[in-house]
Order: structure tokens, then sequence, then C-alpha cells
């Protein structure tokens, strides 16, 4: 490794600032934490595993604090986890046969066009929703978000969470990166979630992904564990910390936050295609 006497600090004060903003807008940003792990690891494999490996570490914590305060809507968080944990596992394993470069393109302006839905949301309400929010406590057993159910019958509305969930997972094993980038504007903009309860059931089913991943690149010798340890305690932190703050926002503001990350996330993505910062090609 090539980290001198500052290094972990670097890395734990990385790690917790970039699981603060995750923890409070639903994303853990891997990506964004992508070039400070690329920099002080030789290896784009190991860089991907031990991404992935903070992100879910600082997933669990804020998923832990949102379930704390009723942002987690179980059932959508069951089928996007254990869906997005199979698809991660698979894609873990094929890391380095795929052309990265060209799945972050993809990925990029996916997520840069999610944004703008989400800031034009912000600017013009909830459109062709029911003011029928999620129930007081989307942890209850059988709690639905009736409007979701409204526009798609239930098999249909399965069907496309467990594609959403299989689809994302395989991206993010494949890129080290979890991806809730954009598992969760898809859960506002397609599935028609409230945001508030976006962002903790997004960092919920990030966690079981995460975990799945994980396994697959520890069975690969992919974790630089040094690293893993200093960043991941600081994005734990970070994250429990940011997740306090989700339900301050008001719907158009956490929209337009979110937004507002997203932009960041994309952009990242772009400058680490063209070698800009982000080592990732071979």
């Amino acid at each position: 490794m090539q980290v001198d006497l500052l290094g972990p600090i670097v890395l734990a004060i990385s790690g917790f600032a970039i699981g603060f903003v995750g923890g409070m807008v639903g994303l853990v940003l891997g990506v964004v934490r992508f070039p400070v792990v690329m920099s002080v690891e030789t290896s784009a494999s190991i860089t991907a595993g031990t991404n992935l490996g903070i992100s879910t570490l600082g997933a669990i914590t804020a998923a832990l604090r949102h379930y704390r305060l009723g942002n987690i809507h179980f059932r959508l968080f069951l089928i996007l986890g254990l869906t997005g944990a199979a698809g991660a596992f698979i894609g873990s394993f094929l890391t380095g046969y795929v052309p990265v470069s060209y799945l972050l393109v993809v990925i990029g302006i996916i997520v840069l066009y999610e944004s703008y839905v989400l800031l034009k949301g912000s600017r013009t309400g909830r459109e062709n929703i029911n003011r029928n929010e999620i129930s007081e406590n989307p942890r209850s057993e059988g709690s639905e978000n009736t409007d979701r159910i409204s526009v798609y019958t239930q098999e249909k509305l399965i069907f496309i969470e467990s594609i959403i969930g299989f689809g994302i997972g395989v991206l993010g094993g494949l890129v080290g990166l979890v991806l809730g980038s954009i598992r969760m504007p898809a859960m506002i903009s397609i599935l028609k979630m409230e945001p508030r309860v976006a962002v903790g059931t997004n960092l919920a089913a990030s966690s079981i992904m995460g975990i799945s991943g994980l396994v697959g690149h520890i069975i690969n010798n992919n974790i630089d564990y040094f690293v893993l340890i200093i960043m991941g305690a600081g994005a734990m932190i970070g994250g429990y910390l940011g997740a306090r703050y989700t339900n301050l926002f008001s719907e158009r503001s956490l929209k337009r936050v979110i937004g507002l990350v997203l932009i960041i996330v994309a952009a990242t993505m772009f400058l680490g295609v063209l070698g800009l910062g982000i080592d990732v090609l071979h």
C-alpha cells in the first residue's frame, strides 16, 4: 500500500464525510469514495471489493437509524434486498471481465437523468400521486403505499421491483458499487415511494446487497482490510449521524438535495472514465 502517516486520518475523515451525506440522502456514495480508495491501492479489483465493503458498513448503520425513524418499507426492502443480493453476488465474479469504463458511462447517464427528474419534481411537487401517503408506521406488517398499488397490479409491482433489484445488483457487483444512486431515484419516480421512505428503504436494501457482493470479493481475496477498517469505521459513524437529518427536510427539499447529490455522483463517474482521478481502465 502507499499510505503515509497522514493517510489513515485522511481515509477516516473521507469515510465519515461521505458516509454522513450518504446517510442523509439514502446513498452510500461508493462512486464518490472510489477515487479515495483507488489512490492507496494498486489493483482495480481490490479497490472495488474494499469500496463495496465500506459502502456496506455505512449503509448498515444508516439503515438502523432510519429503521428507528420509521423510514423503511419492509416488503419493498425484502424484494430489492434479496434480488439485489443475488445480482451482486453474480456480478462480483465477473469483475475484470467486463469493460468498467463503458458501464460507468451508462450508469452516469442514468444517474444524470434521474437527477433531472427529481429536481424537476422538487419544483412541481409529486405528480400523478394521491396525497394518501404511506401509513404513519411504514414498518408495520401489511403497510403498503396505496398510490403505488393504484398504478400497478400487485403481481406487476413485485415483478418490476425484482427486475430493478436484480439488474442493479449485477451492475453493482461488477463495478464494486452498491448503486443506490440508481435504485433510490427509481423507487421515487417509478415505484412512487415517498422520498424519506425511499431513502431508508434504499439503505436497507443496499446493506443486504452489499453484504452479498462483499462475500464474493472476500472469496476472491479482493479486500484491503486496513483501508476497510479505517474508512469503514468513519462511514458507519457518519452514516448513522447523517440519517438523523433526513426527516428534517420537506419532501420537495429532500428531492432537491438528492438531485444535486446525484449530479455530483454522475460527474464523478464521467471524470473517472476520462481518467481524471479514477483509474478504472485496464
